[in-house]
């Protein structure tokens, strides 16, 4: 029985090739949507899940009030796991670790790893696999170091085992023994790293002094998280635990996901992208399985004499309605496949979205072979269910007569097709909202000049500082060179909150941007009161701190005196925040700001525009050694200047390569995930109107299939082409005009919530809209006049003739 099912459904799809050709690629495209979907989830779900501990290893971090805002910060108290270890049994390991950049000679010349340091314990928690040495015994030993299997191969070729060899940090000074090798550190976590070193901070607990590093801890089998939490508070007075604050467990598997730090050691992902393409592949694919239902019963009718003449022959209804699922199970396996080489196909695009990671991105394994299975069952029997029931109800007379009435409900067709254009709509109004934010964030003006600006870690701290800058500036196509303590989309440098003394419920936050005298005319900040720094006042490039350690020495010392006389420049926002009014030589003495303030600047965005402009002290440090080195740059004859700016730094660094990034690059990364969601919605808009234009192209067929002798007997009296076009199509650009009233507002709610990510953000303006709604009826347009045109052009006589 099922192998005659299986002939006949082979004979159907070959005769109505092109409908089969049509749902076969509308439901392909939206499986193959599926799979590569399905793989960058569960890739995203899988991180920091590979370590046997990671259901019990948890990161500790500080709750506590911004403003009265809760904000969660990773800068704990030095020294707090120790305490966790020593006053509770649950806790059996922790580990404090920080990241950062290894710069080690290699054949003479610097080489910068990535680097993580971490305390003993670091890999009683993260069960890495060990290929050479201990996992006990590789971080016992300070100024030890565990290499990846790339690494070893890198930079020891052909030595077979490096445990014992060494490599020579540059920043340490020192060699620093290689004392286990690990395979590579997959992509599915928060840590990233060629090269794991020994370090502890072996540090008392201090309230007063906040540790960069991240402290993680690992509880026992018994234990639970939020169990250990609540007892945690018990400690906290013995402690001298400050009253706002708590303690609490992050769970190392919700990091990449729900966590977004500014101490954060990878760029995390964010779980509301997780549920949105989830979403929109779910969506695709149930757009795919309405066309399949639409071009199903829109071709039914020529399949009435098949079904006539099988009911004269004794079959029965359920046979029919076996025969038509058989039909649709069958249809979705050839889909399933053709989707499968088409997601292959299409998965660098996807590699292309996701980044470097991809290469570990599995879009074929078990789960994918589950889940397609579980589609082809679920949608294959929904998706043949409604047609199977409509064809299997056409009556036998009816055949004889040639009066064949399909019991197809045509209002609920064209529902369906209009939820097809309300998810078109909707994917094309966020596509649309999401570039116009990002040509935004492209032209906003920053307060600072960002072009023809180059940026170079600068670590040197030796005596050719000046000598280097000197150089530098005798070249023409240098305009200005400065070192600073703010890396631009990254930190400011220092930073310190203090209380409000308007609310006692808020609290005051500054940036510190130190900075060589140089700083604002190269950044091109405007100074909008007072003056800028200048090398040839004496009290500007006077050492403060020397000076103050000089007096400490002698026992004359008095902090606030000392650090008053600094000159600062305030920006517009620190004024605000503070209250006051700009005044020459102000002198402020407020907690951690000490300094007379000698300008006022304009507000300049720093960090990105998903933050707001915070309060910024610009301190001067006349001989400044580390941070950046910014230096502007001629626009005319870039290249010769990168060249001699090269020379030199070789001349001056010669074991440090040049590694510079022009500024407004940089900028341009900190949105490259915003721009990928852009680029998935757009993608997935354009995948989601093919397949909405096949169901309208169904429709439409189905339409004028049931009403040929209308459009016959309209021709004879005299219709024209343009008048039966109108005819066919008006009720269905009318349904795209409804569809688009009913995506307005969930694409302007889904984008409103989007929007609030960024500080500073473009109106969602009426016109938006209006151009998602002129795209979608010009395509429905098109669409329809391409069947509509063909049928009102066609001889009436063929139609009329057995009148």
């Amino acid at each position: 029985m099922f192998r005659n099912y299986f002939k006949i459904a082979m004979r159907s799809l070959w005769r109505d090739r092109t409908f089969s050709f049509i749902n076969l690629l509308g439901l392909a495209v939206g499986l193959a949507s599926v799979l590569m979907i399905l793989a960058y989830v569960r890739f995203e779900l899988s991180y920091d899940k590979s370590y046997s501990n990671s259901p019990n290893v948890y990161r500790l971090t500080m709750q506590t009030k911004e403003n009265g805002e809760d904000e969660t910060r990773l800068d704990l108290p030095s020294g707090l796991a120790d305490v966790y270890k020593k006053e509770f049994p649950a806790v059996t390991a922790y580990s404090s670790v920080s990241n950062g950049k290894l710069k080690i000679k290699h054949k003479g010349e610097m080489v910068e790893l990535d680097q993580i340091s971490a305390s003993p314990d670091f890999f009683k928690l993260f069960n890495f696999t060990f290929l050479q040495g201990a996992p006990e015994k590789a971080l016992a030993e300070r100024h030890n170091v565990v290499i990846t299997q790339s690494t070893a191969e890198k930079y020891f070729p052909g030595v077979p085992n490096v445990v014992g060899k060494s490599i020579y940090s540059i920043q340490g000074k020192r060699d620093l023994l290689i004392s286990g090798v690990i395979a590579d550190i997959p992509a599915n976590t928060h840590f990233k790293a060629d090269v794991i070193y020994s370090w502890s901070l072996n540090e008392p607990l201090n309230w007063r002094a906040y540790s960069s590093v991240s402290q993680y801890i690992l509880l026992n089998n018994k234990a639970t998280a939020s169990v250990v939490q609540e007892q945690f508070k018990s400690i906290y007075k013995k402690y001298g635990f400050p009253p706002e604050v708590e303690i609490a467990l992050q769970p190392v598997t919700s990091i990449h996901l729900y966590s977004h730090t500014e101490d954060e050691m990878m760029p995390n992902g964010d779980i509301k992208y997780i549920y949105i393409f989830s979403s929109i592949a779910l969506l695709i694919l149930f757009v795919a399985c309405i066309n399949y239902i639409n071009l199903t019963t829109a071709r039914s009718i020529q399949r009435a004499r098949e079904i006539g003449v099988r009911k004269v022959l004794g079959a029965v209804k359920r046979q029919l309605i076996m025969q038509f699922l058989s039909e649709s199970f069958l249809f979705f396996v050839v889909c399933s496949l053709l989707g499968a080489i088409l997601a292959k196909a299409a998965f660098p695009m996807l590699s292309g979205l996701i980044g470097p990671a991809a290469k570990e991105v599995s879009l074929f394994d078990g789960w994918s072979a589950l889940a397609m299975l579980f589609i082809i069952l679920l949608f294959g029997f929904l998706s043949g269910l409604y047609p199977s029931f409509i064809l299997s109800k056409i009556k036998t007379a009816s055949v004889i007569k040639g009066t064949v009435k399909l019991g197809v409900n045509v209002s609920l067709r064209k529902v369906l097709v209009a939820v097809q254009f309300v998810i078109t709509g909707v994917l094309i109004v966020c596509t649309l909202v999401i570039y116009q934010q990002l040509r935004f964030v492209n032209n906003t003006r920053l307060g600072f000049d960002k072009d023809n600006l180059i940026a170079v870690p600068f670590y040197m701290m030796d005596s050719h500082v000046a000598t280097f800058k000197n150089e530098l500036k005798q070249h023409e196509g240098i305009k200005g060179i400065t070192v600073a303590s703010w890396e631009t989309g990254v930190h400011f440098g220092a930073w310190a909150t203090m209380n409000n003394e308007t609310d006692t419920t808020k609290t005051w936050k500054f940036q510190f941007v130190d900075a060589d005298p140089d700083f604002i005319k190269t950044m091109g900040i405007k100074v909008q009161q007072g003056r800028d720094f200048s090398r040839s006042i004496q009290s500007d490039v006077l050492n403060i701190d020397s000076l103050f350690d000089k007096a400490r020495a002698a026992g004359k010392a008095d902090h606030s005196a000392f650090m008053v006389r600094r000159p600062i420049i305030l920006n517009e926002e620190a004024l605000a925040m503070m209250g006051i009014k700009y005044q020459d030589n102000l002198q402020i003495k407020k907690g951690a700001l000490h300094g007379t303030v000698i300008g006022k600047v304009q507000n300049f965005n720093g960090l990105n525009l998903h933050e707001k402009i915070p309060a910024v002290v610009i301190r001067c440090s006349a001989n400044k050694e580390f941070g950046q080195m910014y230096i502007r740059i001629s626009p005319q004859n870039t290249q010769q200047t990168l060249a001699f700016i090269q020379k030199k730094w070789s001349q001056f660094y010669p074991e440090q390569n040049f590694d510079f990034k022009f500024v407004d690059d940089k900028l341009q990364q900190l949105y490259s995930a915003d721009k990928k969601v852009g680029e998935m919605f757009g993608t997935f808009a354009v995948l989601a109107i093919v397949i909405a234009c096949l169901g309208l192209f169904g429709l439409i067929s189905l339409t004028v299939q049931n009403r040929v002798k209308e459009i016959g007997i309209r021709k004879v009296l005299g219709a024209s082409v343009a008048n039966i076009t109108a005819l066919l199509s008006v009720e269905f650009l009318q349904l795209v005009i409804i569809s688009m009233v009913i995506a307005s507002p969930i694409a302007w709610y889904m984008m409103d919530r989007w929007l609030q990510d960024f500080a500073y953000h473009i109106q969602i303006n009426w016109w938006i809209f209006a151009l998602a709604a002129g795209i979608s009826l010009l395509i429905a347009f098109v669409t329809l006049s391409f069947r509509s045109v063909k049928a009102a052009m066609a001889n009436p006589v063929n139609s009329l003739r057995s009148e």
